[in-house]
């Protein structure tokens, strides 16, 4: 393969075999992909955060971003909120696969030029279930995005939502749907008492 073919977006369907098994039970019609398809089957774990978020939340999702980036699970997120794009940045310094879920279609998708030695090392992946006509963010495309994110993920952990956010009514409606959902912040009380495992400390 060449290098441009590597930089070049690929439209997965179901019936490929590169198809992540994750998306079984769900409505993705087609998935498309610059980079590596094989961390879209590897053991993954999401990552959502509020735009709002806690100091101690920070502390704590900053050291865990530090765990993951030395380990082998793949890390899957759209990087989008402050906390998350912060999150990437660390993870970029380590090892581990890195999935990034832009809320817009990849026709004419500006590759950063960080992610351009990790998508080359097959560590880094970019994926998108927009259609062509998405080019910019938007409330639903972002929306959509997540429900992306939770299918492709083995694990869920939110760093932080704010109350009354729309992480956190996201976040609701996995638990709501028996997804598996863990907080790294105490202070997420909602989500706790709704279902969510707190992670311990680290």
């Amino acid at each position: 393969m060449s290098k441009n073919d590597l930089f070049s977006v690929v439209r997965l369907l179901p019936d490929d075999d590169a198809w992540p098994s994750k998306l079984g039970q769900s409505n993705t019609k087609f998935l498309d992909l610059i980079g590596n398809s094989k961390s879209l089957n590897q053991p993954s774990v999401a990552l959502f955060c509020s735009s709002s978020c806690s100091g101690s939340a920070i502390l704590r999702s900053m050291k865990w971003a530090g765990e993951l980036a030395a380990g082998k699970q793949a890390v899957i997120s759209g990087f989008h909120s402050a906390i998350e794009k912060s999150f990437l940045e660390v993870l970029l310094t380590g090892v581990c696969p890195i999935i990034v879920c832009p809320p817009r279609s990849l026709a004419r998708y500006r590759i950063p030029t960080e992610y351009l030695s990790e998508i080359e090392s097959g560590r880094l992946s970019i994926v998108s279930t927009q259609p062509e006509s998405i080019r910019t963010n938007s409330a639903a495309s972002s929306l959509s995005r997540n429900r992306m994110v939770a299918d492709l993920a083995t694990e869920i952990v939110v760093a932080h939502a704010a109350e009354g956010s729309k992480t956190e009514k996201f976040a609701l409606k996995l638990i709501a749907q028996g997804k598996s959902v863990s907080c790294l912040d105490p202070k997420c009380k909602t989500l706790l008492l709704a279902g969510a495992k707190l992670m311990p400390p680290t």
